[in-house]
Parts: structure tokens; C-alpha cells; sequence
């Protein structure tokens, strides 16, 4: 477990790093990138032993990595204090993070439009907790046909939305 865990953390390291560095692109947070990336494969970690019951750890740590980089911009804003004048450094931030978030939402807004409408709601069921059973009986099939379904959707949208970063 333990070589599987460094495996996929030397894989993944390169992304998460990337992605942490686009939430702290501002000179006076860079260095916190690094300590999302960290924070990210310390979660990981933790957790290490329910990885393989996930499809894609891969998917699992940007999304633990994203949530840890909001928490963090979260906190950043809460603790700057005023400066002079009343201009604060809590509005530039936030507008930064609001900024990131609306580009993120509809990059996959638009890429989840372009899926198959029950692979559209398949994975929406899924991304909601609903376990594979649950979303087989919604929608009128197998088990097996929903998680075949439900990959694909992923495949797809992950190709869609890494087309429209190049």
C-alpha cells in the first residue's frame, strides 16, 4: 500500500502543483501552492487505505486539491487586515477566487453539455453520493451499465475540458 500510495503521488504531484499555482498566481501566495500540494497528499495519505475503492484517485486528489486551495484563499482573506485608505486586500482576492470559480463552472457547464443526456444525469446522480445500485434503478438499468456509463461520461468531459486548455 505504501508504494502504491508514493506511485500515485509522484504521478499526481506534477498536476496538483499546477493546479494550486492557478489559485495562488499572486506573488505574496505563491509559496502557499505548495503547501495546498502538500495538504492535498497529506489527505490523501490519511486516507490511503479506501483509495482503491475510488475510480480515479487521480479525479479525487483535484478535487481535494481545489477544495484545500478555497479553504486556503478563504482564510487568506479573513486574516489580511484593511490598508490604508480602506482598500483592503479581502476584494481583490475574492474577486480573483470568484473569478477562478465562474471560469471553472462554465468550462464544465459547457463540457457536461456535450454529454449524452443519461450520461448527464448518470454522473450528476453519482457526483451526488448516490451509489451505483441507486442510480442503476433511476435509470432503468445495470450496475455494471451505470458505472460503464458514468466512466465514459468522465473520459469524455476530461477530454472536453483538457481540449479547451490547450
Amino acid at each position: 500500500m505504501h508504494n502504491d500510495f508514493i506511485q500515485l503521488a509522484t504521478a499526481i504531484r506534477p498536476r496538483l502543483t499546477s493546479l494550486c499555482r492557478s489559485f495562488f498566481d499572486r506573488q505574496e501566495l505563491a509559496c502557499d501552492a505548495e503547501d495546498a500540494v502538500q495538504e492535498t497528499l497529506l489527505r490523501l495519505w490519511l486516507m490511503r487505505e479506501r483509495l482503491k475503492k475510488y475510480q480515479s484517485p487521480e479525479i479525487l486528489a483535484i478535487k481535494i486539491a481545489k477544495n484545500v486551495c478555497i479553504d486556503m484563499l478563504k482564510k487568506a482573506c479573513s486574516q489580511h487586515e484593511p490598508l490604508e485608505g480602506g482598500i483592503g486586500v479581502i476584494a481583490p482576492l475574492q474577486a480573483d477566487h470568484q473569478a477562478i470559480f465562474h471560469d471553472t463552472e462554465r468550462i464544465i457547464d459547457q463540457a457536461m453539455k456535450k454529454l449524452p443526456g443519461t450520461q448527464c444525469r448518470m454522473l450528476a446522480m453519482r457526483s451526488e453520493g448516490m451509489t451505483m445500485e441507486e442510480i442503476a434503478a433511476a435509470c432503468g438499468t445495470t450496475p455494471t451499465s451505470a458505472k460503464a456509463m458514468i466512466c465514459a461520461a468522465r473520459k469524455q468531459l476530461m477530454t472536453t475540458i483538457n481540449i479547451r486548455r490547450k
